[in-house]
């Protein structure tokens, strides 16, 4: 996928309406529900992590939100996003997935889930719960 690429699928705080969408919103021209083939699991830190499938694996599904960045803040949004999502540590990475109807996008990818990490179907804040 090209280096250029100025969508970013979120499925945890950077959700609009939850913790991070507001370090995310100034930089988005919309978004929209989507999905990528994939497992989610809740980190036991008040966030949730994501391993995505290989192409053709099925796993099941993460639930999310489809961000359209505004392409000329792209790379500084994605910048700020890694950041945030503190790729340095590598417990996330940032990787180019597909949805499932498709598009591509940026997302942060869990490689190696920790133990006790529980598997969950979508996320919901502590105040959602």
């Amino acid at each position: 996928m090209p280096v250029e690429l100025s969508r970013l699928f979120v499925y945890g705080t950077l959700l609009p309406g939850h913790l991070r969408w507001p370090l995310l919103e100034p930089f988005a021209l919309g978004h929209r529900p989507a999905a990528v083939a994939g497992a989610l699991f809740d980190s036991g830190s008040g966030w949730p992590v994501a391993t995505f499938a290989a192409d053709g694996e099925d796993v099941g599904q993460v639930p999310g939100r489809l961000v359209d960045l505004d392409p000329e803040r792209a790379a500084e949004a994605l910048a700020a996003m890694d950041a945030v999502e503190a790729t340095e540590t590598d417990l996330l990475v940032r990787i180019a997935v597909t949805t499932v109807d498709g598009r591509p996008a940026w997302a942060y990818h869990c490689a190696a889930p920790q133990p006790g990490m529980r598997r969950i179907e979508r996320w919901a804040s502590t105040a959602e719960r």
